[in-house]
């Protein structure tokens, strides 16, 4: 069993590799080229290809209003086991293909972003399927522009609504 872990505010436990299907936090240092991005992502991780893999990072879908549990629980349809149990995990390949089709599901497209594996600045806290619901709604996001300059989250969450409601 992994190791029990906390980085910032999110608790989970310490693994060394991820696996699509399950909830991840870590501490995040992205290329300087990058305008603007989440230092601290919480994400679904979706897909993995060498050292590159995505997923979604609810930190950019607003959690006030609250879109984030509409958006978990349209989720849950794509859960392996009807209750979460501690070895849940999210059927990745289908629920991918529909956030890339259907508007139900635009901020989970949003939300959807790469990441390297070499630009992780921390351990890997993988979040237990028990704690996911509680995990989304922590306020554990700190957005950063590519020279670490400090933005607002409001500001990042009023993009994510203002993308919404362009159609796609």
């Amino acid at each position: 069993m992994a190791t029990k872990a906390k980085l910032n505010i999110i608790e989970g436990h310490q693994v060394g590799s991820l696996i699509s299907g399950n909830m991840y936090f870590f501490k995040y240092l992205a290329d300087p080229s990058n305008i603007l991005y989440d230092r601290f992502p919480l994400i679904f991780v979706l897909r993995k290809r060498g050292q590159v893999f995505e997923g979604i990072n609810f930190h950019y879908i607003p959690v006030i209003p609250d879109w984030r549990t509409p958006l978990f629980e349209d989720m849950k349809r794509f859960f392996d086991s009807e209750e979460i149990q501690d070895d849940t995990r999210l059927r990745v390949k289908m629920f991918r293909q529909l956030i890339l089709k259907q508007r139900k599901f635009r901020f989970a497209k949003i939300a959807l972003h790469r990441y390297r594996r070499n630009h992780i600045r921390s351990k890997i806290i993988m979040i237990p399927p028990t704690e996911w619901e509680k995990a989304i709604l922590q306020p554990a996001e700190r957005f950063v522009t590519g020279n670490l300059r400090k933005l607002q989250t409001r500001v990042i969450h009023k993009e994510s609504l203002i993308k919404s409601r362009k159609r796609t």
